[in-house]
């Protein structure tokens, strides 16, 4: 049976992101398949952003603009998620989102619906990357392997096994749809920890896939919400994530990359993407 090719949707919530912005905007310009969307939902910048994103408009048609105060980021990835719907976005399609200082790579997209069609996935995520400030890649984490029970239980965040990481991570607009109004309201209403709510529910639902390569990442610039805001980070996750005192925490990540790094080539959830694959889409 031929699958219809899936386009993607991308959501990029801002609110005064301007200093980094241009460049994430142009990481998915720069993408190798072009059958995209992109909403960028800012709730009322005032620094320059809005000035960059209807420049990037007007030499990309893909582009939308959503304008309007909203209660939070995650409130605004919501209205960039209503507006997926409302573009007749089917459930095969493919959604992400791209803070206004994160960047991914120019395979992303290609190697993302390799990857969703070879393993017959709704949500796949990659090797996690760090860019700098200055735009360069200079961490690739080896976290080849997420335990779907792990995840569910809430143990994965910065204060127990570690993220996944937001910036990597694409899911089916169908998954989406299947997650229950009152968690999207919870999520809606969160200040920092909304994408770890919404992972625990992905992973309550299917396991988590990934592509053994680099997707995107999380640029480290010190203004980060959550490096900036750790300690109400933290507070936040407390809620709803399984925590552990930091030395130990530290030390059982460290094993976990060992193990993971060492069985993840030959889980079933990480096989390379081979040329047998190469007509999925």
């Amino acid at each position: 049976m031929t699958r219809t090719a899936r386009r993607f949707f991308a959501v990029t919530p801002v609110l005064n992101g301007g200093e980094y912005l241009a460049a994430a905007l142009a990481s998915i310009d720069a993408q190798n398949r072009g059958d995209w969307t992109h909403f960028v939902v800012d709730g009322g910048s005032t620094d320059g952003t809005l000035d960059i994103v209807r420049k990037s408009m007007e030499s990309e048609p893909r582009r939308r603009l959503i304008e309007g105060k909203d209660r939070g980021l995650y409130d605004a990835l919501f209205k960039g998620f209503e507006a997926i719907q409302a573009a007749g976005a089917t459930d095969d399609d493919i959604c992400l989102w791209l803070n206004a200082d994160d960047y991914l790579a120019p395979w992303a997209f290609a190697t993302m619906g390799l990857a969703f069609g070879m393993y017959d996935a709704q949500w796949v995520t990659g090797l996690p990357g760090r860019w700098d400030a200055q735009g360069r890649l200079v961490l690739v984490e080896p976290w080849g392997w997420y335990p779907r029970r792990f995840i569910a239980k809430g143990w994965f965040h910065p204060f127990c096994l570690g993220s996944v990481q937001q910036e990597s991570t694409f899911f089916s607009f169908g998954l989406l749809r299947k997650l229950a109004p009152a968690l999207i309201e919870t999520i809606r209403n969160a200040r920092l920890a909304g994408d770890f709510l919404m992972w625990r529910e992905f992973a309550r639902l299917c396991p988590l896939y990934v592509a053994p390569t680099v997707i995107g990442g999380f640029r480290l610039h010190g203004g980060n919400l959550s490096v900036r805001n750790a300690d109400a980070y933290a507070r936040e996750l407390r809620k709803y994530g399984a925590f552990l005192p930091p030395a130990i925490a530290a030390r059982s990540m460290r094993f976990a990359y060992r193990i993971i790094a060492s069985i993840a080539a030959g889980n079933k959830r990480h096989r390379p993407l081979g040329e047998e694959a190469s007509q999925i889409r």
